[in-house]
């Protein structure tokens, strides 16, 4: 009887200390933040990572009033109206010389948490051939002086609502965030791999939040 409690008390040290044995990372957190790391630079053309884009289109309108003697008659000249859609595509992503070795932790299970500077732009691109302007000149005014400077207007004006609804969509919607940490993932994922880590799950943020996390 006594030999049969010291074999089985001796299994069950053995299974619990195979169990904590493969419980134990198969590959370092030193190893598994310079992959991720490097994978990322490597990948970025410059310091900037662009992890998706976002086409926009903003408007925007611009009138003048011309009078003839608007100190005593205010006789009316007319108005001089130009409106500018222009479409645009937007590029967006983080910078790699923001992201740090101790953003990168290997908690249990394979899964490998990243944290991710907060969203920038990177670009933002009219697309000039799509611009559509429609310009309607005053009954005694001239197309060549006030409808060409109100077009410049609208123009440059146009351009900076493209920037404008682009930086607010960035800040407020979730989609841009989701990109990236899917983008992440697929680009980490085969890197991880190759150091050995054979199923690697991730659980990332970007910046405070959370945005992708494993299953289950």
């Amino acid at each position: 009887m006594k030999k049969h409690l010291l074999l089985l008390l001796l299994l069950v040290v053995v299974g619990v200390a195979l169990g904590l044995l493969l419980r134990l990372p198969r590959v370092s957190e030193e190893v598994v933040r310079q992959a991720v790391v490097t994978t990322i630079q490597q990948e970025a053309p410059a310091s900037f990572f662009i992890t998706g884009y976002l086409d926009i289109t903003a408007t925007s309108t611009v009138e003048s009033t011309r009078y003839l003697f608007p100190d005593l008659m205010a006789f009316d000249l007319g108005t001089t109206r130009a409106s500018v859609r222009m479409p645009g595509r937007v590029s967006y992503g983080f910078d790699v010389t923001d992201l740090r070795a101790e953003d990168i932790q290997v908690r249990e299970d394979d899964v490998v948490e990243v944290t991710l500077p907060s969203l920038q732009l990177y670009a933002v691109e009219p697309v000039l051939e799509k611009m559509e302007v429609e310009t309607t000149v005053g009954w005694a005014r001239l197309y060549a002086s006030s409808g060409r400077e109100a077009e410049h207007q609208a123009i440059r004006y146009v351009r900076e609502a493209l920037r404008e609804q682009a930086l607010q969509h960035l800040n407020t919607a979730t989609q841009p965030q989701i990109n990236t940490a899917r983008a992440i993932e697929t680009l980490l994922r085969p890197a991880l791999q190759a150091t050995g880590l054979k199923a690697p799950h991730f659980r990332i943020y970007i910046g405070p939040d959370l945005v992708l996390q494993p299953e289950g």
